[in-house]
């Protein structure tokens, strides 16, 4: 089917708090598909070069890598999702 997308369910604890009030403020260099009071949803570039070259976030790059791996379109971070022991996890 060609209207079927993959997304990843991604804690926001897998991000540091700064780069989340970053996106809550509209001023990360990757802005979000969508937003609520839960997280956000991005949609994925092929590859990390894709990236805007102002993306200065490790761990966004490494949830970012482990999405395109998985082969997925989109990424939501969502506060209410558990985090996953092969990505850091950042206490806020």
């Amino acid at each position: 089917m060609l209207n079927v997308r993959r997304f990843y369910d991604c804690s926001t604890a897998h991000l540091p708090e700064q780069t989340g009030r970053a996106i809550d403020n509209g001023v990360f260099a990757k802005l979000p598909t969508m937003q609520s009071d839960y997280g956000w949803l991005f949609s994925v570039s092929e590859t990390l070069a894709d990236l805007p070259e102002s993306v200065d976030c490790g761990a966004f790059k490494a949830v970012m890598a482990v999405v395109m791996d998985a082969g997925c379109d989109y990424v939501l971070f969502d506060r209410d999702v558990p985090p996953v022991p092969y990505l850091t996890v950042f206490d806020w």
